[in-house]
């Protein structure tokens, strides 16, 4: 797909961006080297392309252990992956450390579940901030679709905040498609959270996410996170405004019985 400058008003998804990128600071493909400037100093990386990555003769996550994020130039998916890092470093620093935790201990191959668990948390993570983790928890664990998305509806984007972590789901919402899920964490904040600037909000996820996965150690366990229909959040896709949208049972779909 080309570059769109206007990408992030192509939808409320992709708009979550716009406290961080609007106004757009390129017109066309950014460099990686503009990459590398855009927030320089404010993470613990910088961003390298693929020659300079050849030439440093590590894999990947060791590279990044070293400051130096491998990123493809004319990518949405690694352009997505930068954006991460300037929203959430410390928990992207997190994650890799964690990776090279089981790398050290058991090599490359094969790859350990705990790493597998990261990686799709890196790719389609997805955070859901409310005064009541323990109710949202709830109604996602048992896929209570009908209570969370009409019943409750009116909770979210006042009380439940949902915040993109995973850059696969901001590449996937360029086309939205049904389907479109995330796997998401649920963290609980004060009042005073709400009232926070947009950037702030970050700041204050980054620090709350880095913590709870660092203390719980939560992808050493099976099955951490919660599945989450993208395109069911209200405000996110026109077509949920009807709520004959979510008797689609393979996008919405019901909770399994496991024997």
């Amino acid at each position: 797909m080309p570059w769109d400058p206007d990408f992030i008003n192509r939808n409320p998804i992709l708009g979550q961006l716009r406290p961080l990128l609007s106004p757009m600071p390129w017109r066309q493909w950014p460099s990686v080297s503009q990459l590398a400037r855009f927030r320089e100093g404010d993470i613990p990386v910088t961003f390298i392309d693929d020659s300079a990555f050849m030439a440093m003769d590590h894999y990947y996550e060791e590279a990044v252990a070293l400051g130096q994020v491998p990123t493809r130039e004319h990518n949405w998916h690694d352009f997505f992956g930068a954006v991460i890092w300037w929203q959430f470093p410390r928990t992207k620093a997190l994650l890799n450390r964690q990776h090279m935790d089981d790398i050290q201990r058991v090599g490359l191959r094969p790859r350990t579940p705990r790493r597998d668990r990261l990686t799709h948390f890196d790719e389609c993570g997805l955070v859901l901030v409310a005064p009541d983790k323990q109710e949202l928890e709830t109604l996602l664990r048992e896929h209570d679709w009908h209570a969370l998305f009409i019943e409750r509806r009116s909770r979210w984007q006042r009380d439940w905040l949902p915040f993109i972590f995973g850059h696969a789901l901001y590449e996937q919402a360029l086309a939205p498609f049904i389907g479109l899920t995330g796997k998401c964490l649920v963290l609980q904040a004060e009042a005073a959270f709400y009232r926070l600037s947009p950037l702030a909000q970050y700041q204050w996820l980054d620090q709350a996410l880095a913590a709870t996965i660092g203390n719980l150690d939560m992808f050493s366990r099976p099955r951490p996170l919660l599945p989450l229909p993208l395109l069911g959040v209200p405000g996110w896709w026109p077509a949920n405004e009807e709520p004959g949208f979510y008797g689609n049972t393979d996008y919405f779909r019901p909770k399994r019985n496991r024997i």
